[in-house]
């Protein structure tokens, strides 16, 4: 489903790891809450389709001591913080959505650039932020720059 059927799709995200405690809730939770398909499972991650080539990995925190996973670790640990972009028209809707879903928003910020982000918090604590797609491609061509 595009942005064009679906205000609030997520329109666009990098690759990206979050490590959680309970698999199930949290791949519940980006399913639900942002309407991310599971698209491959295993033992120790979920993987959520994020675009056409983005995903993002939930990765049981437990693994990261054990180390039998074929996952790296990336050196990261605890809370995170993971951003989609979004349609600038859909802010609104996604207020609705996250307040249908009983999630707080924790904090919106507005950019210099006209641009807007939603930030709120998933089931492990990890900050999650909605940002306007066209500022979070700048964002990206500004690191990309570097």
């Amino acid at each position: 489903m595009d942005s064009a059927e679906d205000p609030t799709a997520i329109s666009h995200v990098q690759e990206a790891v979050l490590y959680v405690a309970d698999l199930d809730r949290s791949a519940a939770f980006y399913t639900a809450v942002l309407g991310l398909p599971q698209t491959y499972a295993i033992d120790e991650a979920r993987f959520m389709q994020t675009g056409t080539d983005s995903t993002l990995i939930l990765f049981r925190v437990q693994e990261i001591e054990a180390r039998d996973s074929p996952i790296p670790s990336h050196g990261a640990t605890g809370p995170a913080h993971v951003c989609f972009g979004v349609a600038p028209e859909a802010m609104d809707a996604w207020r609705a959505r996250l307040g249908e879903h009983g999630v707080a928003i924790e904090h919106e910020h507005d950019w210099p650039l006209g641009t807007h982000s939603i930030y709120f918090r998933d089931p492990d604590g990890h900050s999650v932020e909605l940002m306007d797609n066209t500022h979070y491609r700048k964002v990206w061509a500004r690191l990309r720059e570097r």
